[in-house]
């Protein structure tokens, strides 16, 4: 279940386009939750149109990174997809809701998600651990 502290770090994300420029993060949250902003980064890139390819990309850097970090810190993700999925749901969603900010956003949404396509694992490492 996504924790309603997390919706305005969802739709900030899902509107500044990436996972990790999110302001004002709780420090104590879960990489589960991670997983789900990630995942919402990743709907709402595609409610503005990113393609195929670059949605599998950035799927398959966020689970690299995200699993990297739980491993080094002695920690799991069980349910990645599952997460991942519901993130997806949510910024789609949130995205097409609002869809007169997305129009304003929509170029910097695009540009901090292809940024995450291609995100180092140490910037990823140094926002969850912030």
């Amino acid at each position: 279940m996504i924790l309603p502290k997390l919706s305005a770090a969802i739709l900030s994300m899902a509107l500044l386009g990436s996972a990790y420029a999110a302001p004002n993060i709780d420090p104590d949250t879960s990489l589960d939750q991670w997983v789900v902003m990630s995942g919402a980064t990743n709907g709402a890139a595609d409610a503005l149109g990113a393609s195929e390819e670059d949605l599998d990309k950035h799927r398959t850097t966020a689970r690299a990174h995200l699993t990297r970090y739980a491993t080094e810190h002695g920690a799991q993700i069980e349910q990645f997809e599952a997460l991942f999925e519901r993130g997806m749901i949510e910024g789609k969603k949130l995205v097409e809701d609002r869809a007169s900010l997305a129009s304003v956003k929509g170029q910097n949404a695009i540009s901090g998600f292809r940024h995450d396509i291609s995100i180092d694992y140490e910037t990823v490492k140094d926002a969850l651990d912030t």
